[in-house]
């Protein structure tokens, strides 16, 4: 029988393992105390960390320079209402709101002024942190002092007010802005306490500035503080976009600073499994990652950050708990990270939909921790993938790493060859419902480069834009998306993000959004047909082509299909241009469509000597008066921002327009050639400035070409060919477009050109859907819906290409795809 001695030493030897357990040792949100001696290694011996850490203790110095010999005033500085404070206690902070016409509004828009307090305490909490680092690498005495004095500060402060539960997104220092308040200040104050943890564990008091002395720290407050902080997470969010995740870091490190184990997994629970009407958890969030290449399903930025933000809380979940494995299990959203290294012009810029940013940079940090998580959960296709990554970026001076986490969490030194990236002729983002082409030039030089997509779809952030396209040129995107500038202006929700800021087609005049997301509802663009299809090898290498549909539907007054053919010819490795056609019917009587085109340029001006524009300042300025609601109800389709407006009425005869963008250094032009056609008016209008534009452009009008077709554009199509060009000297290769039609509809282009002396005819056939073409005078026959037909001035074959169709002939020439194929090109 076992004795009592014997009993009780097993009891406390149980007890003490399971206190162990329970409380581990901190910090162990970002690094763990065991992490410090390879951190100060890395500092002594890699010359990019010693350069990062003697810079980042250099400025943290210096922001805390008065700290040591006066707290008083350093924290005097912290946005306190010392009106409100009573005796010799530490008062509550100013809280912070933002007002118009005496409504409490979200802090999207709020001046500076009516910011000044937020920013002060959030530089504060950022300088607490820094010297919680600061203390962990050093452990010296005074950067634990300055952050355990400012971080009592704050909990002392903050606790004195309640959260306020507006809109059901309320905040407690920011009243009507909980989701701002836990991505700006929430997340920040556990990652504080888990660095001076041990520095108060060790005798370290914090000094209250209301009393003048130190005192012992609150450790009950400070966990009501972390707990309310996840709970406004929990269960003040809103589901159904990004705010999950832009919560997540909020709750995750709110969690991890719980003291109590079960409470601690309790709430992490919350971030890897448990869903709640306010909050998605990761489990389901990673759903939108299905497969690998699957994105966040919103603009460019959004997307990206999605992805980023998601792998850098799975490394710290990961490091908490291995056996998590959620590199292993969520590999997708890392697979996502390196989306915008793909949706590029040749100049770099970022394909544009929404609210997406023209520029933005891959998240090579992100690389890095997905590499860890791959690391970690010994998965060799992640560590492969974002090893070349990032070998390629560092070795072509892309990336460097910077800011103090690099230092405490990076430290690989990749070594080899990263492979090259070659981007596809053809790509696509599916929830965008963007298709598109590029051709980059063999002379390697991006202004040499085309490219062009189209795109259109309904999500978060997503713009009502039809079906819309840009396009590239000289090193420029020239045919431009409108972009965004600040939420909830006039300018963003009545134009940016509506059909007239975009190259799209309006119905009737009346094409809009309805439903979804803030009432911003429209249906997605679809393909009909490719070639190449996306990622796939192109079987030309100077043609490409996509044709998509869109149902124009919201709302009653538009009620059209639109077909659009979008494709990118090369004629030299410096020339090439874009045809652009455009079919659209409406099944309301009456109906008229007006296609609209913006280019970033000076004017635009007519070649049509003879074209007879006059001023219509008033036509597009009904929707003006149409009634506005922030985020529900908008003024349709957008048109009335449009300026210097001149119309030509009924013209009849071909057009030779030319956007002239003389502020490039060589000017840029873009040539447009439009068949005659009855039935249509032109006109040129001023557009608002396009958001981003590059600088010459900046700020300035751009113009706009729209064109208005009375009745169907289905058998009639717009039908344009553009046809970038630039240089003080420059002249543009097209010499003349024709239109080519069949019984009467139009069918396609013969378009002459002249490159490097030599002159060029091409037949590109893009026949009524399910008609085919057939001309015996040129002989031609072709069964399908799109081709090309390459010949010299004589009239001698030089290649046909069929995008698709099945079978075309050419004189003697008969050309069909392989069994079970549509496409097909052949030079002679």
């Amino acid at each position: 029988m076992m004795g009592l001695r014997t009993y009780l030493i097993l009891l406390l030897v149980c007890l003490q393992g399971s206190l162990q357990a329970q409380h581990r040792e901190r910090p162990f949100i970002w690094v763990r105390a065991g992490d410090r001696p390879a951190i100060l290694e890395k500092i002594a011996h890699q010359s990019w960390a010693k350069e990062i850490y003697a810079e980042f203790i250099d400025e943290l110095d210096r922001s805390i320079q008065v700290h040591a010999s006066d707290p008083t005033r350093f924290l005097g500085g912290l946005p306190f209402d010392w009106v409100k404070g009573t005796g010799d206690q530490i008062p509550p902070f100013h809280r912070t709101y933002h007002i118009e016409d005496g409504k409490h509004k979200n802090l999207d828009n709020a001046t500076e002024a009516e910011m000044a307090h937020a920013r002060t305490l959030i530089r504060y909490l950022q300088i607490a942190l820094d010297c919680g680092i600061a203390y962990f690498i050093t452990e010296e005495e005074k950067y634990g002092q300055c952050a355990v004095d400012i971080l009592y500060s704050f909990i002392s402060a903050v606790g004195q007010s309640a959260v306020s539960d507006w809109h059901g997104r309320g905040g407690w220092l920011f009243p009507d802005d909980g989701f701002r308040e836990v991505r700006e200040i929430g997340y920040k104050v556990p990652l504080i306490y888990d660095f001076v943890a041990d520095f108060i564990e060790k005798g370290g008091r914090p000094y209250d500035l209301a009393k003048e002395r130190k005192t012992d720290f609150p450790f009950s407050e400070a966990q009501q503080v972390f707990r309310t902080y996840a709970d406004l997470t929990i269960h003040y969010g809103q589901t159904g976009s990004n705010h999950p995740i832009l919560e997540a870091p909020n709750l995750v490190y709110n969690a991890l600073a719980m003291e109590e184990e079960q409470e601690r997994d309790r709430l992490l629970a919350y971030f890897l499994t448990e869903n709640t009407e306010n909050q998605d958890a990761l489990s389901e969030m990673a759903k939108t990652y299905a497969k690998r290449g699957d994105l966040w399903p919103e603009t460019s930025q959004y997307l990206n950050a999605a992805a980023s933000i998601l792998t850098r809380l799975m490394l710290v979940v990961n490091r908490y708990d291995p056996i998590n494995r959620l590199g292993e299990r969520y590999a997708n959203i890392l697979y996502a990270l390196p989306a915008l290294d793909y949706l590029v012009y040749p100049n770099g810029q970022l394909i544009r939909w929404g609210d997406g940013k023209r520029t933005g940079t891959p998240p090579y940090s992100s690389y890095e921790e997905a590499y860890l998580l791959g690391e970690m959960d010994g998965v060799e296709d992640i560590t492969r993938e974002f090893a070349s990554l990032l070998i390629s970026a560092m070795q072509q001076g892309a990336y460097h790493r910077s800011g103090i986490l690099a230092v405490l969490w990076y430290g690989k030194e990749y070594s080899g060859e990263g492979e090259e990236l070659i981007l596809p002729r053809t790509d696509k983002v599916d929830h965008a419902g963007i298709f598109l082409q590029r051709n980059e030039s063999n002379t390697g030089n991006p202004e040499d480069g085309l490219m062009a997509f189209v795109g259109g779809a309904h999500m978060v952030h997503g713009h009502a834009e039809g079906m819309n396209i840009e396009l590239y040129g000289r090193g420029e995107v020239l045919g431009v998306d409108n972009g965004r500038g600040r939420y909830q202006q006039d300018i963003h929700e009545n134009y940016s993000r509506l059909f007239a800021a975009h190259n799209t087609v309006i119905v009737n005049g009346n094409s809009r959004a309805e439903g979804g997301w803030v009432n911003l509802g429209i249906n997605r663009v679809t393909q009909v047909s490719m070639e190449p299809q996306p990622r796939e090898n192109a079987l030309s290498p100077d043609h490409s082509f996509s044709i998509t549909r869109f149902v124009d539907d919201k709302g009653n007054l538009a009620e059209a299909v639109q077909e659009r053919t979008l494709a990118v010819i090369r004629t030299s490795d410096t020339s090439g241009y874009y045809v652009d056609v455009f079919r659209s019917r409406s099944e309301l009587p009456g109906q008229f469509h007006d296609y609209l085109y913006h280019n970033i340029g000076d004017s635009l001006i007519f070649l049509n000597e003879e074209l007879p524009l006059k001023p219509t300042p008033d036509r597009y300025t009904a929707s003006a008066a149409l009634p506005w609601v922030q985020n529900r109800h908008y003024r349709h389709p957008g048109w009335h921002f449009f300026e210097q407006v001149q119309t030509a009425e009924n013209y009849q005869k071909g057009i030779r327009a030319r956007f002239v963008a003389e502020k490039f250094n060589p000017p840029i032009y873009m040539d447009l050639h439009i068949p005659p056609q009855e039935g249509r008016s032109y006109t040129k209008v001023m557009a608002p400035p396009t958001f981003e534009a590059p600088d010459p452009y900046e700020n300035r009008p751009t113009p706009t070409l729209l064109i208005r077709q009375q009745g169907e554009a289905w058998t009639q199509p717009f039908a344009l060919v553009f046809e970038p060009f630039g240089g003080l000297n420059a002249t543009p290769s097209l010499q003349s477009v024709e239109k080519l039609t069949q019984d009467g509809a139009f069918a396609g282009f013969c378009i002459r050109s002249e490159v490097a002396a030599q002159e060029r005819l091409q037949y590109v056939l893009i026949p009524m859907p399910g008609t085919g073409y057939r001309d015996e005078g040129l002989g031609i026959s072709f069964t399908g819906s799109f081709a090309v037909i390459t010949t010299d001035a004589g009239g001698k074959l030089q290649s046909i290409y069929i995008g698709e169709g099945e079978e075309l002939r050419y004189g003697a020439q008969v050309l069909r795809p392989a069994s079970g194929k549509k496409s097909v090109y052949r030079r002679f």
